[in-house]
This record gives structure tokens, C-alpha cells and sequence, in this order.
């Protein structure tokens, strides 16, 4: 695995198929988050987050996958704006009416400070846990 710091709260992962041999893993335990790809994307998001030598906000969580030849990137960010990329991605599976509320509460996110922001973000996260639990 090498691990590079993109930006702040950003770092992208390159997993090749030796590390994915080592570790017991094929790319379709990756893509199809199986028990086993979902334990070892857990443990590169820690050892990705440990390798930049702060302390990260823990909310705002998204990944991003890329698929090569000869190797996985994947992106861990706690940033604002990529979390907010997805959820405006997101939205297009959402019934009309969800979409705009979706839209709605993006915007009041993308308008705050980041403190502020994180403090939306997280009642968005924990409300969402809860409906799902």
C-alpha cells in the first residue's frame, strides 16, 4: 500500500494486486464490499488517516473507488466539499420532493462555517443511523 496526503482531510490509497494477495483479498471483495473487502477498506481508512499526523473531524466520511490494471485507488476524505459532492449525487435516486429537501440542506451546509457545517453534518449523519438501525 502507498498512502499520499491529497489535501487536508484527503488521502488516497494505492492498493496493488500484491497487497491485495498479502491481505487474502480479490478486487471483488472491494467492489461487492464483502465482509472481508469491507474489514480491509476499514483498516487502509485508519492506516491512511494515521499517516497524516492529526486528528480528523470524524464526520463528512466518503470514499471514492478507482479501478486500474494494476492496481485500487481509493480516496478517504473528511472534507466538506467532497461529502457534499456525493450527497448532490445522491440525490438523483431521491423522490422529487426528497431531492429538494436534499438540495435545500446542501446549500444551507455549503453557505455555513466549517464548524457549523460539521455540526449539520453530523445530526444529518446520526438522523440518518437512526432510520437505518
Amino acid at each position: 500500500m502507498h498512502i499520499v496526503e491529497e489535501d487536508l482531510y484527503k488521502v488516497s490509497c494505492r492498493i496493488d494486486r500484491q497487497d491485495m494477495k498479502q491481505h487474502g483479498i480479490a478486487l471483488d471483495d472491494l467492489v461487492n464490499r464483502t465482509p472481508l473487502g469491507r474489514i480491509f477498506l476499514k483498516k487502509a481508512a485508519e492506516l491512511s488517516k494515521e499517516s497524516t499526523g492529526y486528528e480528523w473531524p470524524g464526520c463528512a466520511y466518503s470514499m471514492q473507488m478507482d479501478i486500474y490494471d494494476s492496481e485500487v485507488v481509493v480516496v478517504f476524505s473528511e472534507r466538506i466539499d467532497d461529502y457534499l459532492y456525493n450527497l448532490r449525487t445522491s440525490t438523483a435516486a431521491l423522490s422529487k420532493e426528497q431531492a429538494v429537501q436534499m438540495e435545500k440542506m446542501i446549500a444551507f451546509i455549503s453557505m455555513a462555517e466549517e464548524d457549523e457545517a460539521r455540526d449539520m453534518i453530523r445530526r444529518f449523519e446520526e438522523n440518518v443511523r437512526v432510520c437505518t438501525d
